[in-house]
């Protein structure tokens, strides 16, 4: 039987209040995510179902055909990898694929879960993002960030910065790296859109300049792609 979680301070509250219905396929994705396949148990009243898991996100996961009703609160218990512990949250249905299965957004959540499906995610994102990273080993020149900032990968939408004092999620940093290709200080303007603990924080583009998009997407092209881990059984 699956027990309701014991979730001990500090924990992740995710606000649904004022949530748009797609929430789980558009707004989960300020979190990176990965399709991984794992089982999972969730309880629903007095039953315990068995199910599986086929992605992962920072702001949830999809239950591969379970069909159930939108808004419908949920307990979860599973372990996305073998090397990490059991988990247990609670969560919320978001959204509901006909014959496929349902998306469920984690409502609350043990920091230190959270953080390790962060970690996880960051090592076996690779080519399974919308955009794929290649290497990219650079200093990071920013004002916002007071501390020393390097990167380790690029993509035509975002880069993982490596610093000791991330900023806080959503806030705007103004970025300049070299790319490497012999040309000028690439300038963008990106977001903050998820930490990793002890490592970084994930950015997202937001403006940069014509030419220097062409240069990212001409580097992207041209740098050896990060190798695509094997799917978690």
């Amino acid at each position: 039987m699956l027990r309701r979680p014991v979730l001990e301070s500090p924990r992740i509250l995710f606000s649904r209040r004022g949530a748009a219905p797609d929430l789980a396929k558009d707004d989960f994705r300020k979190y990176p995510r990965v399709f991984t396949v794992f089982s999972v148990e969730y309880a629903l009243g007095d039953r315990t179902v068995r199910a599986r898991a086929t992605s992962l996100g920072g702001g949830g996961l999809f239950l591969q055909g379970q069909s159930l009703p939108e808004g419908t609160e949920i307990s979860l218990r599973f372990r996305p990898a073998r090397h990490l512990p059991v988990m247990q949250v609670r969560g919320v249905i978001r959204y509901t694929l006909p014959a496929k299965g349902s998306g469920v957004e984690f409502a609350e959540i043990r920091h230190e879960d959270h953080q390790m499906i962060l970690r996880l995610i960051h090592s076996k994102s690779a080519s399974r993002r919308k955009h794929p990273r290649v290497p990219l080993a650079t200093q990071i020149y920013s004002q916002e960030c007071m501390s020393l900032a390097f990167s380790r990968d690029v993509s035509r939408g975002g880069m993982f910065v490596e610093t000791r004092e991330p900023l806080p999620i959503g806030s705007e940093i103004t970025l300049r790296f070299h790319l490497g290709d012999d040309g000028p200080i690439v300038v963008a303007l990106a977001e903050v859109k998820y930490h990793v603990t002890k490592l970084g924080m994930g950015v997202q583009f937001r403006e940069v300049s014509t030419a220097d998009r062409k240069r990212i997407e001409d580097y992207v092209a041209k740098a050896p792609k990060l190798a695509e881990p094997a799917p978690e059984e």
